[in-house]
């Protein structure tokens, strides 16, 4: 035992350029050897202490001497020739590691393959066992209490000891070749490569190769669709009616989808084609003689864009690498990447968004002419059927809905005016007082204007002709604009189509209906030429004591109305430059039964003659001893347009738009120019089943109603002191001409639903069951599934939309024009194989365990290939490599399959990047 401890000193470290190899030095031994062999050892090719000594067997020996000139034992090595060194020998550790099964070639890298399963410090092993390579850098195992590096003359003593008796000859089949390698770099005090690693196959590919070719066709594929992306969001097209909810194309489900699945892969293809080209840069940067190389920060500028988080946890690296040109360019990569998905939501993928305003020729449905009461009533619904009531059963449904609809918008317009008379008020001007407001269909809220406003001063008014005089104009939205915008001509996408939650906002230039409210209060003189009672031959003339009396008039009193003898007209009165009748202005003038008693009513509307509606009522003695008497026309105001605002499935807002003009670019006006304003004589019937629907007549008899008692109270007073200053529109409550204006509102809607859109009727038959389709000019905005942006803030996307197809399109010239691609050293499995057929440098000392740190990430590295092996390896770029090799005898040397393509690209010009 004292034997093999002594044997034990004898172990030296062999100096190499590529791995450190064992070489045990052994003295006579003192005993016999026991006569099974042990395992052969060889110098290896790596620093790693790895004993692969488990389950392999040996080969069959040979019985002739393995290196021919000479016997030799132990290690099989022969003797070196002895030469001397100019370099600097730095300690190496030791490395023992079983011979392979036959004799090393070229192809068989550094790593020999052992050839039993028994470890040479086993105890079936009669020699002396080296010491595990985990243990060789304790003092205990050297009696130089660390290694020293092996000299020329420790190679040397190998031949002129006894290496028999300390390792068994190996047995090989044939000679082994050996050949020169150059010398490591000088700072690695002149440690040899074993020349073990030619490379197997060429680091330049052909383009044609599949490889490149995938990712070529990969670029392309990114650069075409990044491109189709970035043409969207700057086109932003709307889809129309092929992506909705029902009935289109696609859903929105659906396309989002498949938006979001293109999206998706322009992002993967892209990070896997700007990695490769890192790749591709930087390797052909390393390559090349007259560059500096690469950094370790810079080969892990490919996690950015793969890992993002990288950036944070590894911020040295990007401290490192960020402030060169490429780390720049791979930091912008690795932005875009990140966001590209959200900026593709952002600006790609279908929205529900407003596009810009645009005009358009509309097309309605059209029945009749405008307020065609017959058409009206033969549309309303009711199960009281023409067999069931032939004379008055379409006028008792229309009454019905006229009473109903009626009601509902004075309800509201009266609790409006409530909250204004508990506050403090509102204004005098017409104007700037509640606007008139309406339903239509249950869903659809109406809003009304107060035109002609110039003609509503009441002051004014007052000053001119010696009396109070209520004057109000009131102009409603086009009913059938509805309608129009719901056919399915026009193209309009409604909020069922986009899950109920569209918008869209239509202006329509047609003529708005209009009512005028013109009261005026009269005494009761004053009206004798109207009021039959009053008349000479009227049968009840006698009784009519007071206004006051409970009178009745005779059932057909209307018929025993008679005018003046060779004139058209009734007898003129003080009110006919008022109310515009008589003989200079071609109109009559109405006919009342008798006077009404207070809070009583009675009307003119059934008349033959006269194309108005007419109301005579009584205030409260304490408002005005006077009688109060009302016109109601209707107009087509061409200066007006219509504006339907639809929001989602419920809400829907019709209104009227009445400005100038020339201040209103769709005012119906500005389409037909010669259009002028004109009474509707065809509404007066309509009036008259208005207003017995609201028994606004019932004064005849002293019914008391409560519409009528109602409208008495708003009846507006004469000023005190006859002041005409002293007289104006109250701001605590409506006039009655306010409020019949409202009451009458919903007649104008129903007189417009399926009736024309022109001032005028163009077709002989006053109503046309089938209906036609009339053309009107509109404007509209809608919303629309279409890509880009929808807030302004999303507008910065555009950025990442725009780099990543420059980048794309950047790389795929870079892959065009470069022929082939390199050995990407940057990727996993490459650079392993590089670095650990590389020799150790000392400039990434301390970095086995925990990594490179601080300065040692800026130290950079190139790619170089030993001329004579073929073997390529990392060296520090800031050292020259010494020319200096040695000879290992014997060893042939491989022949690349291009050796030209090393000398190619190392000697190219340098990269910009």
């Amino acid at each position: 035992m004292a034997g093999n401890s002594d044997r034990r000193s004898l172990l030296r470290p062999e100096e190499s350029d590529l791995s450190e190899a064992s070489t045990a030095i052994a003295s006579p031994p003192p005993e016999p050897a026991p006569t099974f062999n042990r395992r052969a050892y060889h110098r290896m090719a790596s620093g790693d202490s790895i004993d692969n000594s488990l389950g392999y067997q040996l080969p069959p020996l040979s019985s002739s001497p393995p290196f021919g000139e000479k016997g030799v034992e132990g290690l099989g090595l022969s003797s070196l020739p002895t030469k001397t060194s100019s370099s600097v020998s730095i300690p190496r550790k030791p490395l023992a590691s079983c011979i392979a099964p036959s004799p090393p070639t070229p192809s068989t890298h550094f790593f020999m393959t052992p050839t039993e399963t028994h470890s040479p410090s086993s105890a079936s092993s009669s020699k002396t066992p080296l010491s595990p390579p985990w243990q060789r850098f304790e003092p205990q195992y050297s009696r130089r209490q660390g290694l020293r590096p092996v000299t020329e003359a420790d190679e040397e003593s190998l031949d002129k000891r006894r290496q028999d008796e300390l390792l068994d000859t190996p047995e090989f089949g044939e000679d082994q070749p050996f050949t020169s390698v150059p010398m490591n770099d000088g700072y690695d005090n002149g440690a040899r490569l074993l020349d073990g690693c030619p490379s197997s196959a060429n680091i330049l590919s052909k383009r044609s190769s599949r490889f490149p070719m995938s990712i070529i066709m990969l670029s392309i594929y990114s650069t075409i669709f990044s491109g189709i992306w970035l043409v969207l969001a700057l086109v932003q097209p709307r889809f129309g009616r092929r992506i909705r909810s029902s009935g289109g194309s696609l859903n929105i489900s659906t396309a989002s989808t498949i938006f979001a699945f293109f999206a998706k892969t322009i992002e993967l293809s892209f990070v896997t084609i700007f990695v490769t080209f890192v790749g591709q840069v930087l390797s052909r940067r390393s390559l090349m003689k007259n560059e500096r190389g690469i950094t370790i920060a810079e080969m892990n500028m490919r996690s950015w864009v793969i890992q993002p988080g990288s950036m944070i946890t590894q911020w040295p690296n990007l401290r490192h690498a960020g402030i060169s040109k490429i780390g720049s360019f791979a930091l912008t990569a690795a932005f875009v990447a990140m966001f590209y998905t959200t900026a593709s939501d952002a600006l790609v993928v279908p929205h529900l968004k407003f596009g810009k305003l645009q005009p358009q020729s509309m097309y309605g449905p059209v029945k009749m002419e405008y307020a065609n009461s017959i058409q009206i009533a033969a549309t309303c619904q009711t199960p009281i059927s023409t067999k069931m009531d032939p004379v008055d059963s379409g006028s008792t449904c229309l009454q019905v809905s006229y009473a109903g609809q009626s009601y509902h918008n004075a309800i509201v317009f009266l609790e409006t005016w409530a909250k204004i008379s508990r506050d403090i008020g509102t204004s005098f001007v017409l104007e700037e007082r509640p606007a008139p407001q309406a339903m239509l269909y249950d869903n659809t809220t109406v809003t009304g204007s107060w035109t002609y406003t110039n003609t509503s001063n009441v002051t004014a008014a007052y000053a001119k002709y010696g009396r109070v005089i209520n004057n109000i104009t009131m102009s409603m939205p086009h009913a059938g604009i509805v309608q129009a915008a719901k056919h399915p001509k026009n193209a309009i996408l409604q909020p069922d189509d986009l899950d109920g939650i569209g918008q869209y906002r239509l202006e329509a230039a047609v003529f708005s209906p209009s009512v005028n409210v013109l009261c005026a209060n009269a005494k009761a003189d004053e009206l004798a030429p109207l009021v039959y009672a009053t008349w000479p031959n009227s049968n009840i003339s006698g009784r009519l004591l007071t206004p006051t009396d409970d009178i009745t008039a005779p059932h057909n009193w209307d018929n025993e109305v008679q005018v003046v003898p060779g004139s058209p007209f009734f007898n003129s009165t003080v009110l006919d430059d008022i109310f515009e009748w008589g003989e200079k202005y071609s109109r009559k003038p109405p006919a009342f039964p008798l006077y009404p008693a207070q809070y009583n009513s009675v009307t003119n509307a059934t008349m033959p003659w006269g194309a108005d509606a007419y109301l005579l009522i009584k205030a409260p003695n304490e408002t005005t001893t006077n009688y109060t008497i009302c016109q109601l026309r209707s107009l087509i105001d061409p200066d007006c347009s219509t504006i339907y605002n639809v929001t989602g499935s419920s809400s829907a807002h019709l209104h009227s738009k009445c400005v100038n003009p020339e201040i209103n670019k769709m005012a119906y006006a500005r389409s037909v120019t010669n259009s002028t304003v004109t009474r509707a004589g065809n509404w007066k019937d309509v009036a008259s089943e208005w207003m017995n629907s609201l028994s606004l007549g019932t004064g005849i008899k002293n019914a008391n109603s409560s519409n009528t008692r109602l409208l008495s109270y708003l009846v507006l007073a004469e000023p005190k002191e006859n002041l005409a200053s002293s007289i104006a529109l109250n701001p605590l409550m409506p006039s009655i001409a306010e409020q019949l204006a409202i009451l009458s509102g919903n007649t104008l809607l129903m007189s417009t639903t399926d009736s024309t859109f022109r001032h005028y009727w163009p077709y002989a038959n006053k109503a046309l069951p089938d209906g036609i389709l009339m053309e009107f000019n509109a404007t509209i905005i809608s919303q629309q599934y279409a890509s880009g942006f929808t807030t302004g803030w999303q507008a910065s996307f555009y950025l990442i939309l725009f780099l990543v197809f420059a980048t794309n399109v950047f790389c795929l010239v870079y892959f065009l024009v470069y022929s082939g691609f390199v050995t990407d050293f940057t990727e996993q499995q490459n650079l392993f194989a590089l670095a650990i057929n590389s020799p150790p440098a000392r400039s990434l000392a301390g970095s086995c365990g925990a990594g490179p740190e601080r300065e040692q990430m800026k130290i950079n590295w190139r790619v170089v290939e030993d001329n004579n092996s073929g073997h390529f390896y990392m060296q520090d770029a800031g050292r020259e490599i010494e020319a200096e090799a040695f000879d290992l005898r014997q060893r042939k040397r491989q022949i690349l399959k291009s050796p030209s393509s090393y000398t190619i690209l190392s000697n190219k010009r340098g990269s910009w990047l």
